[in-house]
Order: structure tokens, then sequence, then C-alpha cells
């Protein structure tokens, strides 16, 4: 995917998340009771997971990260030699 092409769907999907979250805070769902406030629950946390589905977009790594390996140990002062 090319980077401009990510960093806009980047903005979109924040974009996105965040009026979900300010409807959810401040809009309609604070008459929601019994089952319904598990659904205002939910769309609290998908709002916070665009916003952070927005950051791995916007910023994915570099594509040498992608390996499973564990990372190799490092030695310290108090390591014994």
């Amino acid at each position: 995917m090319s980077t401009a092409l990510r960093r806009t769907a980047a903005v979109i999907v924040l974009l996105a998340g965040a009026a979900l979250g300010f409807w959810v805070v401040f809009g309609s769902p604070h008459g929601w009771v019994g089952g319904m406030r598990l659904a205002k629950l939910a769309l609290g946390l998908t709002s916070m997971g665009m916003i952070s589905a927005s950051a791995w977009l916007m910023f994915p790594g570099p594509p040498g990260d992608d390996d499973d390996s564990p990372p190799a140990p490092t030695t310290g002062p108090l390591d014994a030699l």
C-alpha cells in the first residue's frame, strides 16, 4: 500500500473514531439503560480501537520488524562474565 493512501486512510479512520467517541461521550447514549449500556461500552471500545488502528496505519514500523524471532539478549554492567 502506498504511503499517501495509507496516511489518508489513517486520517479517515482517526476522524471516524474520534467522532464516534465524541458521540458516545456527549451524545445520545446517556439515556441508554439495561443491556444497552453494554452497547455503549462496546461503542466506546470500538472508538478507542479505531484511534489505535489509525496510529498503526500512520506509522507502521520498519519493514524488517515483522519477524517473530526473539530479541538478542543484551548484557549489562551487572552481568557475570
